[in-house]
């Protein structure tokens, strides 16, 4: 065996001294896995091995581990079915009751950033502050004596509390959170003096915006603010960590982490790294958690981000993916790429509870790049943006960006005059840019003026502002925007087309046209066409809004409950099919007739995944028992093109170049033979004839590989037993006795995730980690599949709209989306059955086919799902949402 076809391990219960070539410490103690990623990144370097598997459990990191081009080509990964959390905090324990339900423990200065049992705390702040309520806790300042200022503000005249925090004094280490009245932009910074007399507290350094008299402000991390569970600050005069916990218990049990690691993991001038089912923990609010820098063709992938500032940022960094991540609880941002990060994949990824410390953020922001394609992410609760495509100056130029098929939910919560997508393009160049098929609902809009609060204020769905030339709008659905669903701020030649829009306050309108006076005669609007779109309002009120909007053309549009801007405008009515139940399909036959198409609702906030699975430890890199060059070609339709069949070449291409590239081999050629009877019956095991078929010809003729060898010995014991989780036997002991002794594949991996909380965190949508698990550990267990995707279907009537009766992609919306929505996954066959006698007759009882009729035809003609009740039985609650869940399920 070659050292490229080993690995190293990293446990918990590791040691540094010993060869890491084992996964577990063996049994006389002498020999097992490392205890650091550090250990075993030397040893990746030493050897030539590159891939790395960490065992589950927690990880204290004292500092950044950075890989560099010594390190090109290596994984990092979480050893199949276990959980590693790489974590930048420090554990503080020895708590100790000082009255008052505060508990407080000895340990150098604390930040923003703490959390108990990986729940994030809440840092103590002036006001009168309320979770829920973005406006709470906030106080509102005058200007300084000079008039506004970056550098120093007063405390209202009329604020009795916060004289009294000034009179008493603050703390050494206090910060203070700034806005002025827009909301545009927080910043955190520490405070120099305060002065009760004039009422004014001076900071340590200028903030972004001057502050004029109506801003708001609070004073951060004093223990003398500690109010509510679930709090903490610093102590200065005593040097402990003061925190009043929800569960005393858990705090004297667990300790709590404070973080202390800005970045944990750094790629800087690393290439072809895969980074896989890790979870980066406990970094500071300022801080980012992965950094790559000139590092390029990386995979980051099935990665969670937890309690962390920013969850990763690229500076000059391209040709990477970035997958299938989850990010949650973030101190400020999801994911940044920066000056001259290029061609950039950002795909599938979850993200969500961004701007929990810093509120000047978004999930994902690009400034200063080319070709990144921002696809099919879940983007949820951010205080600012949802995406942010960013262009201040020559520096920060953004082309070719490509926003598609992203679902975006609950942005601009605590800000205003900002986006749920937000392109900013001050250097006034054509961006050829792409924005369609997303879905946008509630995009808040929250500032402050001299009388009070202002809700609603400058918010839009998608926001072209400050000459943002370029861009096709296109395809998107958006609902419930502050000012309006579209807002093209000074910016030429944009199309917005064939978009669907629901408008339901009187403010709201769908096209805003507006020029920028400040940018002078380049701010003034051209050659902007806004048709074909459906436009349904509630409200009455005119739906476009035009200050000063050059040339246009806005005509053609589909309308419901507004009126026309011209004779091209259409008014119709039942423009939904259900809008009530959240259907918003087209139901009007004029669509078609103006040339308007449905929008592809399935595509939304999900992408197909590209980066395999993490393969069984001892599989080698590429995967496999042994590195096969025609596998390798037949992996990728570039080198397919270029060697042919030519083996030779392909070994020479990987060891010179696919290597570095992080080119793994991903095409399995015994798979892909048991997928078709014809190639079995010509090429047996031969799995270079399968590969050398697929080059020259399979490829062309449309053929995939629909086999899964770890399912297919999934489905049998006697398989599980004899093979264990060896796919290349599975495939060989299909091709050569399965098929003729009417084996078939009935384990479904998606569906076994589904059946279980823990497999859905650790996997995702990971078919292969879930084959292993349940051949490894499940049968074992006793677990079975009880998800059926036909159920959830048929308990979730937008989701059948989507996909009909496509179980993958059913138990694909489960996974990604329906199970963090609470989603009902059961629907009660019999039930419906004994309802309807004729379905009953047909089916011949089948549950499934029950199930499929009311997916397929028996919602649509409103079928009852029970039996009418006995009238001497007493009514029982209607099911919510006429839907049904079979006993025992949940």
């Amino acid at each position: 065996m070659t050292d490229t076809q080993q690995a190293f391990y990293v446990a918990t219960n590791g040691n540094d001294s010993w060869s890491g070539r084992l996964a577990a410490p063996n049994a006389d103690g002498t020999d097992g896995p490392f205890a650091t990623l550090e250990r075993a990144q030397g040893a990746m370097r030493a050897t030539g091995i590159r891939d790395t598997y960490v065992r589950g459990g927690t990880y204290a990191m004292a500092r950044t581990v950075t890989l560099t081009g010594a390190d090109n080509g290596v994984r990092i990964m979480a050893y199949p079915g276990e959980t590693p959390v790489f974590s930048g905090g420090e554990r503080v324990g020895g708590f100790t009751a000082i009255g008052g339900g505060l508990y407080a423990a000895a340990t150098s200065a604390t930040g923003l950033d703490l959390s108990i049992g990986g729940v994030r705390q809440t840092v103590a702040r002036t006001g009168d502050w309320n979770a829920g309520d973005p406006r709470s806790g906030w106080s509102v300042l005058e200007a300084a004596s000079g008039g506004a200022s970056r550098t120093s503000l007063r405390v209202g005249a009329g604020d009795g509390a916060m004289a009294a925090v000034l009179a008493a004094g603050v703390q050494p280490g206090t910060l203070i959170q700034t806005f002025d009245t827009e909301r545009l932009s927080d910043n955190i910074v520490g405070v120099a003096s305060t002065d009760a007399g004039s009422r004014t507290v001076t900071f340590t350094q200028g903030v972004k915006y001057a502050l004029r008299s109506g801003g708001t402000y609070r004073l951060l991390n004093d223990d003398a603010f500690i109010r509510d569970a679930g709090e903490f600050a610093w102590q200065a005069e005593t040097g402990r960590l003061v925190v009043k916990p929800q569960d005393p218990g858990a705090l004297l049990s667990q300790g709590a982490v404070v973080a202390r690691l800005g970045t944990l993991l750094s790629l800087n001038g690393a290439s072809g790294v895969t980074l896989q089912g890790l979870t980066f923990a406990d970094t500071t609010w300022d801080g980012s958690a992965l950094t790559l820098t000139n590092a390029s063709a990386n995979s980051i992938a099935g990665n969670r981000f937890v309690n962390a500032g920013t969850a990763m940022t690229l500076t000059g960094s391209s040709g990477n993916v970035i997958e299938a991540n989850r990010m949650e609880h973030l101190g400020a941002g999801g994911i940044k790429l920066a000056y001259g990060s290029n061609g950039n994949r950002v795909s599938a990824n979850s993200i969500a509870g961004i701007g929990e410390v810093l509120k000047d953020v978004a999930g994902i922001q690009l400034y200063g790049t080319s070709g990144t394609l921002i696809s099919g992410n879940d983007i949820r609760n951010s205080t600012r943006y949802g995406i942010s495509i960013k262009n201040w100056d020559g520096a920060t130029v953004n082309t070719d960006t490509v926003v598609e098929y992203n679902r975006l939910y609950d942005t601009m919560t605590e800000t205003a005059d900002g986006g749920a997508i937000e392109m900013l393009g001050r250097s006034n160049l054509d961006t050829r840019t792409i924005i369609r098929g997303n879905d946008i609902r509630t995009v808040g809009g929250l500032a402050t003026d001299g009388s009070g609060w202002l809700d609603r204020h400058k918010s839009f769905g998608i926001y072209l502002d400050d000459m943002a030339n370029g861009v096709t709008v296109q395809d998107n659905f958006i609902q419930n925007t502050g000012w309006a669903s579209v807002f093209i701020h000074g910016g030429d030649a944009n199309s917005v087309v064939n978009n669907f829009a629901v408008l339901s306050n009187p403010r709201e309108r769908f096209i805003r046209l507006e020029w920028v006076p400040s940018a002078g005669a380049v701010g003034l609007l051209t050659n902007n066409s806004v048709t074909g779109n459906v436009i349904s309002s509630s409200t009455g009120a005119d739906y476009w809004e035009f200050w000063t909007p050059g040339s246009y053309s806005v005509t053609g549009n589909l309308l419901q409950g507004v009126r026309g801007l011209n004779g091209g405008d259409r008014l119709s009515s039942g423009l939904f099919v259900d809008p009530s139940a959240g259907d918003f399909r087209l139901g009007s036959g004029a669509a078609a007739e103006l040339g308007i198409h449905e929008l592809d609702w399935a595509r939304m906030g999900s992408a197909p995944l590209t980066v395999p699975g993490i393969p069984a430890p001892g599989a080698g890199i590429p995967s496999g028992p042994a590195f096969s060059p025609l596998a390798y070609i037949a992996s990728y339709a570039d080198l397919s093109a270029a060697f042919g069949t030519d083996a030779a070449a392909g070994a020479a291409h990987y060891i010179a170049n696919g290597r570095s590239e992080g080119r793994t081999v991903s095409f399995d050629p015994l798979a892909y033979i048991a997928s078709y009877g014809d190639l079995a019956a010509a090429f047996g095991t031969d799995g270079s004839a399968g590969a050398a078929h697929y080059i020259a010809n399979g490829r062309s003729e449309g053929r995939t590989v629909g086999f899964d060898p770890l399912a297919y010995i999934a489905s049998y014991g006697d398989l599980a037993d004899a093979f264990g989780t060896d796919g290349s036997a599975g495939a060989a002991h299909y091709i050569a006795s399965g098929r003729r002794e009417g084996r078939t594949v009935s384990f479904d991996p998606l569906a076994y995730i589904a059946s279980y909380g823990d497999l859905a965190d650790a996997f995702g949508t990971d078919r292969r980690s879930a084959g292993i698990h349940y051949i490894a550990n499940g049968r074992s267990e006793g677990r079975t599949v009880s998800f059926t995707p036909l159920a959830y279907l048929a308990a979730n009537g937008d989701v059948a709209a989507a996909v009909g009766t496509d179980a993958t992609r059913a138990e694909l919306h489960y996974l990604t989306h329906g199970r963090k929505e609470g989603r009902t996954t059961g629907f009660n066959a019999s039930s419906y059955l004994a309802a309807n006698a004729d379905v009953a007759a047909a089916t011949g009882g089948d549950l499934t086919a029950a199930m499929r009729h009311y997916v397929l035809y028996g919602r649509q003609e409103g079928r009852a799902l029970s039996p009418v009740p006995s009238t001497v039985r007493a009514a029982g609650p209607a099911p919510a949402d006429g839907m049904l869940a079979a006993a025992g399920v949940s």
